[in-house]
């Protein structure tokens, strides 16, 4: 997963700037009257940082130094990264951009100055490599799902946190969100008749309704440990039929004539780059846009009696490429990965259109999720497990839930049943002590995190993160 919640702000300085707030302090001389009409506020006498301060500027510090020396190892003299002089396949350069993904972030959080331009030049260099391997069109992935976008521009959203000043991430951020207006005419990504994104494949080259092995042919591997997209594929029995070249085209049949046409909730990961856009912008049309397509999704949810679709066909019907089944598509509630998806997208959309609006409404999107694998929940040995598929035989793949889905949805809404629910399914008691190493997505801290935002994490503890950045750079010098 990708990193998921991209809500951006801006820098303190620029906050202050557009604000007219002013802050002073004790020793400075006071300036002359403000005429912005914003609020003023005195700072008469100062106090020791916090403990927790201390350390987060101990870390900031420490990591320079690491960034330099990943930088050093790992990219050429033109910032692109060492690896192979050719790549295949539509997969990929999100993995190219997630390596440098948070330069920009520790740019935003108070690192060094030279970071920033630093992370412009490695982000440029990334694109210009992988355009060359043919992911990319435009600056833009060509065409790939939304897992993957998502995890590629949460590298390109920071650096609106960064500086909501460059000019040429302000450009691109428009261009990139064109073309999901269908202003570019390579890329007509939307219905908005229907209100859907044409395909779970889109990108700068339009819809991607048929796949071929090509495009796959760097992700077999990765598919193969997974249950089959269908069960009832001629000749296709387990999910190593990926690798077999033979059979391979039996699935991409069954792939693109049920999964590549119409929309899935995947794609509600589309609605952070009309967000960047709008924050970039104050253009009102990016708004709509999150707001017509978020909205549409919580009708469907409507429409299948409280319970997220995964798919809906080309005229806006659900079931429509399925059979008449509201399970089945894309990195849905079957296949691959099943509930964390669900849950993860629509999550993020909520997200954005409140941060839009203000609207609480829109969380009832991931709520709807949540409540209904809730509702199906058993006990066992002490532990609470929740479905994380569904199929032709009903619920199943009953595991824990991942609790961090339930602490972001809180941490954003500090709603009481969205705290209560966190209770229910998960387990506050483990979360004790930080076991936390860094992973894909950076999960695993929301727990301790939780506890500490409460009062309820000892000072000890806190500093657990000090050494991991020596040790870290250690591991891969």
């Amino acid at each position: 997963m990708n990193a998921f919640l991209v809500l951006r702000r801006t820098t303190w300085a620029s906050l202050l700037a557009g604000s007219g707030l002013t802050l002073l302090s004790a020793e400075a001389p006071a300036p002359a009257p403000s005429t912005a009409g914003g609020p003023e506020i005195t700072i008469h006498s100062v106090a020791p940082p916090p403990e927790w301060a201390l350390w987060q500027r101990h870390l900031l510090d420490q990591m320079w130094p690491a960034a330099e020396g990943f930088v050093a190892k790992y990219t050429r003299s033109d910032g692109s990264l060492i690896w192979r002089d050719a790549w295949p396949g539509m997969d990929g350069s999100d993995d190219g951009y997630e390596s440098l993904y948070n330069f920009p972030l520790y740019y935003a959080l108070g690192g060094p100055d030279p970071i920033l331009p630093l992370a412009l030049r490695l982000w440029d260099a990334v694109t210009r490599q992988f355009t060359a391997y043919g992911q990319v069109h435009k600056e833009f992935d060509g065409y790939y799902d939304w897992m993957h976008h998502g995890e590629s521009y949460v590298n390109f959203y920071f650096f609106g946190l960064a500086d909501p000043g460059l000019a040429e991430i302000r450009t691109r951020s428009r261009r990139f969100a064109g073309f999901y207006l269908n202003e570019d005419p390579e890329a007509p990504n939307y219905d908005p008749v229907h209100r859907l994104i044409r395909s779970p494949i889109t990108g700068s080259r339009g819809p991607r309704f048929v796949t071929t092995a090509e495009d796959w042919s760097t992700h077999r591997d990765d598919l193969a440990p997974y249950p089959l997209p269908f069960e009832d594929i001629p000749g296709i029995t387990s999910g190593r039929d990926w690798l077999d070249d033979a059979k391979l085209p039996a699935i991409l049949d069954a792939l693109n004539q049920r999964m590549m046409r119409g929309d899935v909730p995947l794609n509600l990961t589309a609605t952070s780059l009309l967000t960047d856009a709008f924050l970039h912008t104050g253009d009102d049309r990016y708004r709509r846009w999150v707001l017509e397509y978020v909205e549409a999704w919580m009708e469907r949810v409507r429409q299948n009696g409280g319970i997220l679709p995964d798919n809906v066909g080309p005229t806006g019907q659900i079931g429509e490429c399925m059979g008449g089944k509201w399970w089945g598509g894309y990195y849905g509630w079957r296949w691959p990965h099943g509930l964390f998806n669900l849950v993860e997208s629509t999550l993020i959309a909520a997200a954005n259109a409140h941060l839009l609006t203000g609207d609480a409404k829109y969380f009832e999107l991931p709520r709807s999720v949540l409540r209904v694998v809730e509702r199906q929940a058993k006990t066992e040995d002490g532990r609470v497990l929740v479905p994380h598929r569904h199929g032709d035989q009903g619920w199943y793949d009953y595991r824990p839930i991942n609790p961090s889905y339930l602490i972001h949805l809180y941490s954003i809404t500090e709603d009481p049943e969205d705290y209560a629910r966190i209770g229910r399914l998960a387990n506050p008691s483990a979360w004790n002590r930080l076991n936390y190493r860094k992973a894909k997505g950076d999960f695993g801290h929301e727990g301790p995190w939780l506890r500490l935002i409460q009062g309820d994490y000892p000072s000890t503890r806190r500093r657990s993160s000090g050494p991991r950045t020596p040790r870290r750079s250690a591991d891969w010098r």
